[in-house]
C-alpha cells in the first residue's frame, strides 16, 4: 500500500513533496499504531519484601527510579553526542566532493541516533553501550581531529 500511495503522492503533489508527504503519513500512521498498541501498567506504591537471608533474583531488576532517569539521559544526550561525531568523522573523511560527504553524514545520523538509542533502551546492562558509546565518540574525535590537522 506504500508503493500506490507514493506514486499518487508523487503524481499529485509533484515527487519530492510527494515522497516527504508518503513519509510523513506512514510515520505518522505508525506511532498511532504504536500508540494503540501499548500497555500502562499501574506503579508499584511499595516494594516487596525480602526475607533476610535470601538474595534477590538475578532476574529481578533492582526497584530504583533514578537508573530509569539514567537510562533516559543518556539515551538522548550521549547517543546525540556519538551519532554527530561520528557524523562529523564521516564527512570529514569520506570520498567525494564535499557537498556528497556532507550528504552522507546527513543521512548517517538520524539512522545512527536511532540506532544508538534502541541500544541504549533495550541493553540490560547500561554500561556497555555506555563504554561503546565513549570509545565510538573518542574514535570519531580522533578521526576529526586528524582531519583537522593535517
Amino acid at each position: 500500500m506504500l508503493i500506490p500511495a507514493a506514486a499518487l503522492f508523487a503524481v499529485w503533489l509533484g515527487v519530492v513533496v510527494g515522497l516527504a508527504a508518503v513519509l510523513l503519513a506512514f510515520s505518522l500512521c505508525a506511532m498511532v499504531v504504536v500508540k494503540f498498541g501499548e500497555e500502562r501498567r499501574p506503579a508499584r506504591l511499595s516494594r516487596p519484601r525480602v526475607k533476610e537471608g535470601t538474595a534477590r533474583e538475578p532476574d529481578e531488576p533492582r526497584q530504583t527510579r533514578w537508573r530509569g532517569w539514567a537510562r533516559g539521559v543518556a539515551a538522548l544526550l550521549l547517543t546525540a553526542i556519538t551519532a554527530n561525531a561520528i557524523g562529523a568523522a564521516v564527512a570529514g573523511i569520506a570520498p567525494g566532493a564535499q557537498a556528497d560527504r556532507f550528504a552522507a553524514a546527513v543521512v548517517i545520523v538520524p539512522l545512527l541516533w536511532a540506532c544508538l538509542i534502541i541500544w541504549m533502551l533495550s541493553d540490560r546492562v547500561m554500561l556497555r553501550p555506555v563504554l561503546g558509546m565513549t570509545g565510538a565518540s573518542v574514535i570519531a574525535g580522533a578521526v576529526i581531529a586528524w582531519t583537522l590537522l593535517s
